[in-house]
């Protein structure tokens, strides 16, 4: 075969090149090990300042195979005025913001959520779930995932919280929303309701699992514990 006749023909210091191509072809995965997700050093608060980050409630610095990456979940807490009523109200805004940062510049925002609150004369409880909020990489492919759960009330007694559980991956993004649940004494439970987003319903297992088991976290919680964190983590749900 003409194969077998050029590989005949080739002096010998060919032979040295399939060595070479295993050297180049062990750089090249190296090179694609170094792209992997990995949580990195926090970034300092007072850069975020920089940034414009008023309140920062959690942030996640890491990298992955889209470059480096920073999660930032910050509040914003002030007046608003009611358009039917023309009064002041209290008004909460959470913000989430997923910046990046190519080699040799600073961090631009790749997208950014809010969830705003107002709430007229009455309890106003707004934040986010810290502990299960964060960076992952649950299906081992190298991009990050990022999962944000927040709750917020405006009321006078006792009812559910409205929740809200978010997941990205790239373009793809999966939610489930719903109510707290509450349990009074000797009574019918309140709440509980949960609906979930139609890309949910076709999203990858790994995620499904995840989800479901954040949900599972929080929903029962009462009122008063939000599970908020002010400083980065390292252990965010993987």
């Amino acid at each position: 075969m003409l194969i077998e006749r050029v590989m005949s023909d080739m002096p010998a210091a060919y032979p040295a090149l399939p060595l070479a191509f295993a050297l180049s072809g062990l750089a090249l995965l190296a090179g694609c090990e170094q792209k992997r997700f990995e949580v990195l050093d926090p970034v300092p608060v007072e850069q975020l300042e920089v940034l414009g980050v008023q309140t920062p409630i959690k942030s996640v610095h890491f990298r992955d195979v889209d470059g480096e990456g920073l999660l930032v979940l910050s509040r914003v807490d002030g007046q608003a005025t009611d358009p039917e009523t023309e009064q002041e109200v209290d008004r909460v805004v959470l913000r989430t913001t997923l910046y990046e940062r190519h080699e040799g510049a600073g961090f631009t925002p790749r997208w950014q959520t809010e969830q705003e609150t107002t709430c007229a004369g009455l309890d106003l409880d707004v934040d986010f779930y810290g502990d299960v909020s964060g960076v992952s990489d649950l299906d081992g492919n190298g991009r990050a995932e990022t999962t944000v759960a927040s709750h917020a009330f405006c009321g006078g007694g006792i009812d559910p919280h409205d929740i809200t559980l978010d997941m990205r991956e790239g373009e793809a993004r999966y939610t489930l929303t719903g109510e707290s649940l509450i349990v009074p004494a000797a009574e019918e439970p309140i709440g509980g309701e949960r609906h979930d987003s139609a890309s949910f319903k076709t999203a990858p297992e790994v995620f499904r699992t995840h989800l479901d088991e954040v949900w599972q976290t929080i929903y029962k919680r009462p009122w008063s514990e939000t599970g908020s964190v002010s400083d980065e983590q390292d252990d965010d749900p993987r």
